[in-house]
């Protein structure tokens, strides 16, 4: 029955999507016409396209494939939770990686280790999958932040192009990311259940797609590092490379630093980030969960992938089709919607779960209602931080943010989740619809905010200039 379910459930939804896409292009305000901005725009989506189809690629049958060699779900946890701790780390660092190395240099430096740790899935050894999941997460920090550090620096230091330009161009990627991760669920569903070639195939595919992106990256971009000269001038009392480094490393310190009073001192932002770092968290943790549910119940793996990643369309086209009927709608009201929502799914799922009584049909249209739920949590975000002039924070400021998301679903996988105990999986549910409640309060409490601040704005002394 779930067999058949998913591939209705794929269709329907699939149309949808579709219908919703039309119905929002047919509504929406003219977009951008500048044949400059158009050309720069798909240098950008050139390399852009490559790098997020490879990364879709690896999602689908990942835990599949580590289930393949035999690891009970505990090991696979620590594979996991391996990853999430690598992605933190290089996370936090990748801006000064970046910055100090060049962005063009480093992207395709990080599009070759991404493709290394594919490789290493060949491999059925634990120690060596641990080691290619902790460069899969390095690499994939590093080569997301090095790829939108280099076209913003292209769009306003190099082409001079207006800011407010910039959400165009990520619109069109956020469309085409969605709409390439249905395609890969699809195509790594022929891959290993079709054509029976196996899990690891659509990581091996990956590959070839990721060096394209890095090839494209270096006949394409133009690295848009620091000049020598102005380097020079900064540091001309010196002639030792070690001091410059070091005072590099003191300035990405001191930024760093000062991200965090930043967040410190701003209420709104430290609620803003708190909701952040809890839904998405709560959403890694999916990651990890949805294919032990329901993989016993022989459902298409890649069919179910490619399912939520059209329940994200939909949940996008949604809230971009209310928006355009409802300008006055708030986004911070929208949050506590999606929140109220994410509620209800995960509350689906602990009530599925029960290990005597197990209902995978709910499981996968709770599952499916999340990725709708998380599909209007990203634009809501957006609106949200320029709402309330977030969005114009320093990379260092949002970089905080990760670091509760990494730690709580690291803690949920280490202690909550365990195989030798068959309520572990419910545990960790339950741990994720209290996790949606506190953001749930949080975000009520954020509209509370967002009005005070408004019925009282901050006056502007002659002190403060």
């Amino acid at each position: 029955m779930l067999f058949q379910l998913v591939f209705f459930t794929f269709i329907v939804i699939g149309l949808i999507a579709l219908l919703l896409e039309g119905i929002s292009r047919y509504t929406a305000k003219k977009t951008n016409t500048n044949p400059q901005f158009l050309a720069f725009q798909r240098i950008y989506l050139l390399v852009y396209v490559p790098v997020i189809f490879g990364d879709w690629l690896n999602a689908p049958y990942l835990y599949k494939l580590y289930s393949s060699y035999g690891f009970i779900e505990d090991q696979i946890a620590i594979i996991y939770v391996c990853g999430f701790a690598s992605s933190l780390a290089f996370g936090a660092a990748s801006g000064f990686i970046v910055q100090s190395y060049g962005k063009r240099k480093v992207f395709v430096i990080a599009t070759l280790m991404y493709a290394v740790s594919c490789l290493i899935k060949l491999s059925s050894q634990y120690s060596v999958l641990i080691i290619g999941r902790i460069i899969s997460g390095a690499s994939t920090s590093i080569l997301f932040c090095a790829q939108e550090a280099w076209y913003i620096h292209e769009h306003i230091t190099v082409h001079e192009f207006p800011p407010e330009w910039i959400n165009y161009t990520m619109l069109k990627a956020s469309k085409t990311n969605s709409v390439l991760a249905v395609f890969a669920g699809v195509l790594s569903y022929c891959m290993c259940e079709l054509y029976g070639l196996g899990p690891v195939a659509p990581s091996i595919l990956s590959v070839p797609v990721l060096l394209v992106a890095g090839v494209f990256a270096g006949m394409k971009w133009k690295e848009n590092v620091e000049k020598p000269g102005k380097l020079k001038k900064v540091v001309i009392r010196s002639n030792s490379t070690t001091s410059s480094t070091r005072s590099e490393k003191k300035k990405f310190l001191k930024t760093c630093c000062q991200g965090l009073r930043t967040i410190v001192e701003n209420s709104e932002l430290i609620e803003v980030g708190f909701v952040q770092a809890l839904f998405e968290s709560v959403l890694c943790l999916f990651v990890f969960l949805w294919t032990p549910v329901l993989d016993h119940h022989n459902p298409p793996l890649g069919i179910v992938f490619a399912s939520f990643m059209a329940a994200t369309l939909v949940g996008g086209a949604i809230y971009r089709s209310i928006r355009s009927v409802w300008t006055k709608l708030q986004p911070a009201y929208s949050l506590v919607a999606t929140m109220a929502v994410t509620c209800a799914t995960v509350l689906g799922c602990v009530i599925s779960t029960e290990p005597s009584r197990e209902f995978p049909v709910i499981s996968f249209i709770a599952f499916l209602f999340f990725e709708m739920a998380s599909g209007v949590y990203f634009p809501v975000m957006i609106d949200l931080k320029r709402a309330i002039e977030l969005d114009k924070l320093d990379v260092a400021v949002t970089t905080w943010f990760r670091v509760p998301l990494n730690l709580i679903a690291c803690s949920g996988l280490i202690f909550l989740h365990s195989s030798s105990n068959t309520t572990g999986t419910r545990k960790l549910f339950a741990c994720c619809f209290v996790t949606i409640i506190i953001a749930l309060f949080i975000s009520m409490k954020l509209v509370n905010s967002i009005k005070t601040r408004k019925s009282h704005p901050v006056v502007q002394t002659d002190d403060d200039t």
